[in-house]
């Protein structure tokens, strides 16, 4: 059956407080099993998104989305773990030894990750495909719920385990992929978003070579944001952009914003939190990141993690993909060897990173202008206090409020 691509434009004030983004999305159906369904992947580009100083036109503006739409398709049917015939598909069937031939995406994806599951030493690994269907998990998983599910039984856990270590996965030249064993399975997803930004973000440079370029743009929870806003009434004619930090507790405690940041400019961005895909068991949150070195889901007390890294810093030419990274490694380490990470990567790449806590404390990292909601904003609520670095432990037990908030989540999704 012919595949069918579609583009859904609208509009939304994304997490950018002086940002409109216009949104497309390419829509992938699954076709895995004949099936009918199918699933989205967000892009946009800022309302204000200037070449040159120049607003692009309408009509530029809805080429350069098709082109960028049929980019990310093209990138999905190599890395999709759902698409029969995908690259990961045949990876994860394959037998122990059998050479998988797959794309130049697929490829470039696996050699970031070989690095960065170096850099953050195993925190941060792909082969986890096993242990994320075991803890329930699956690509069909909604989002949340409320059902009973016990923890998996330790041998089972020690089974999935065994299977899921990244030294498993063999690269080898002309795009080739060994497994040395069988079981292993691989899940692109916490560093896909992230690369399909990079990606997406060359093609722009490359379709405007030389030229200024002033904008963002946003592919899922990852954002590339170009040069500075134009801004009359700001000195020069611009100044940087202003990001708000979601809160994740927002249900609870009435507010979207957990921090602002300040002064951003030549920066990529992504957050990964507990609050989309998880779930409730005796009065404690599952979350979907799985930790490589228990098994398990993660649990340090870590509830979401911002992390920022300059376009073009040396030896971070896919600053998109190192950001979708690191803003997961966090969830894997204990707290403190975490914030020190990213001091690490601070000195290494200019990173910056946001950690808040269930203990409802924040920890900044990083050169970068961080403010509270009501340093930013008069009579706006501050929910999470700033703690400093030094201090952190190595795992957070829940305060009162974040108890009230798991109460509140069990009782939505009952």
């Amino acid at each position: 059956m012919e595949r069918k691509k579609g583009i859904l434009l609208v509009s939304l004030a994304a997490s950018f407080l002086v940002a409109l983004i216009c949104v497309a999305a390419v829509f992938f159906p699954q076709n895995a099993g004949g099936g009918t369904g199918g699933y989205f992947v967000e892009f946009g580009l800022s309302d204000e998104f200037y070449v040159d100083g120049e607003p692009l036109s309408r009509s530029e503006r809805s080429a350069l989305l098709e082109e960028i739409g049929s980019l990310l398709e093209e990138i999905e049917d190599e890395v999709s773990v759902e698409k029969s015939g995908s690259d990961l598909s045949r990876i994860n069937a394959a037998q122990a030894g059998a050479e998988i031939s797959v794309g130049e995406h697929t490829y470039a994806m696996l050699e970031l990750c070989k690095s960065l599951y170096s850099e953050t030493k195993g925190a941060f690994s792909p082969a986890l495909y096993n242990l994320s269907e075991l803890w329930g998990f699956s690509p069909d998983f909604e989002g949340h719920y409320n059902d009973p599910r016990p923890e998996p039984g330790a041998e089972e856990i020690e089974a999935a385990l065994a299977a899921s270590d990244f030294e498993n996965i063999e690269l080898r030249e002309n795009g080739v992929v060994v497994k040395t064993d069988g079981e292993t399975g691989l899940d692109l997803g916490g560093i896909a978003k992230g690369y399909m930004s990079d990606t997406a973000a060359n093609l722009i440079r490359e379709k405007y070579a030389g030229k200024r370029i002033d904008g963002i743009l946003t592919v899922m929870s990852n954002s590339v944001l170009f040069g500075q806003k134009y801004d009359e009434s700001a000195e020069g004619g611009v100044r940087g952009y202003t990001m708000q930090i979601d809160n994740p507790r927002a249900l609870t405690t009435g507010t979207s914003r957990a921090a602002v940041a300040a002064g951003l400019s030549d920066v990529a961005v992504s957050t990964s939190a507990d609050t989309y895909r998880f779930y409730v068991w005796q009065d404690k949150i599952y979350k979907h990141i799985i930790d490589p070195h228990t098994g398990k889901p993660s649990d340090n007390g870590v509830i979401s993690i911002t992390a920022l890294v300059p376009l073009g810093a040396e030896g971070a030419a896919y600053a998109g993909a190192l950001a979708d990274a690191l803003s997961t490694a966090g969830f894997c380490m204990p707290l403190n060897e975490a914030l020190a990470f990213y001091g690490e990567m601070a000195q290494k790449y200019g990173v910056g990173a946001l950690v808040i806590t269930a203990d409802f404390n924040y920890y900044v990292v990083g050169n970068y202008d961080i403010l509270d909601p009501s340093d930013f904003s008069a009579g706006s609520k501050d929910v999470f206090l700033r703690a400093e670095v030094n201090d952190a432990p190595e795992t957070v037990e829940p305060c009162e409020e974040e108890l009230e908030y798991i109460r509140e989540v069990a009782k939505l999704y009952a």
